[in-house]
């Protein structure tokens, strides 16, 4: 039986205040995403007297770090948060603002005859599908 996930060293390395974001971030189901205001909420219940300065300096470390994703989506009223995972796509509701993971990610060759058709260099892919989900098709 495996045990529980161990964090990266350098999670381990971080502030106790931080620590207490990369693990709520970490224990969100997969396809949850966050927003600032709901894991300064969570990190307020676990540590009482947590700052919403602190929560937010903490997400930007662990982005920083590359032990969290940032997915800032067009329309939306704020970057969500997700533990850092393979690429893949996200679809926003453009009724509801619902956010979901999409299994999908540009295939490296679509990337590579970009970057030759403009002359630029392409490190990094990040695509946002909208439209409408499910349940507001069927509202």
């Amino acid at each position: 039986m495996l045990g529980p996930m161990k964090a990266p060293t350098a999670a381990r390395r971080l502030p106790k205040n931080h620590q207490v974001v990369y693990e709520i971030i970490r224990s969100a189901a997969h396809g949850v995403h966050l927003t600032t205001g709901d894991v300064f909420a969570l990190a307020k219940s676990k540590r009482p007297g947590i700052g919403f300065s602190t929560v937010y300096r903490g997400i930007q470390r662990l982005r920083d770090l590359c032990l969290i994703d940032e997915v800032a989506l067009p329309g939306a009223d704020a970057a969500v948060y997700e533990l850092a995972s393979e690429p893949h796509a996200h679809f926003r509701c453009d009724a509801c603002g619902a956010v979901e993971d999409v299994a999908f990610r540009l295939p490296a060759r679509s990337a590579a005859k970009l970057a030759a058709s403009t002359g630029a260099r392409i490190d990094q892919t990040k695509l946002t599908l909208h439209g409408l989900c499910r349940s507001c098709l069927q509202a």
